[in-house]
């Protein structure tokens, strides 16, 4: 039976779609797919807006990440490098068992 098309992780992550190169301070770069996901709550008469931003990346590349290290995003178009921004991770990454690896991420180093 042949492998699905879904099941190449390479070309799901390619950087000429959805994903960004990710550095880590400790590591190889990486390809990465964000997301940020606001919230917002009211506590009692206070309302808090929060962002909840998480990366997804081939587990086999993120298996060397910590909780706390740093990783740079960067997006290439054409020949043009354009940062992306600076997180800290807030846990180890997480293997969903597919292959994939979820990233928690925080903006704020303080926020680990």
């Amino acid at each position: 039976m042949p492998t699905p098309a879904w099941d190449d992780l390479d070309a799901f992550l390619s950087t000429d779609d959805f994903a960004v190169t990710a550095v880590s301070e400790n590591g190889p770069s990486f390809s990465l797919i964000i997301e940020e996901q606001y919230f917002s709550a009211e506590l009692g008469t206070y309302d808090m807006n929060t962002a909840n931003p998480w990366g997804t990346a081939k587990a086999s590349d993120v298996a060397s990440l910590k909780k706390r290290d740093r990783i740079t995003l960067t997006q290439i178009l054409g020949d043009q490098v354009i940062p992306c921004g600076v997180f800290w991770l807030i846990h180890d990454p997480e293997p969903d068992g597919t292959g994939m690896a979820v990233l928690r991420l925080s903006r704020s180093k303080n926020d680990a």
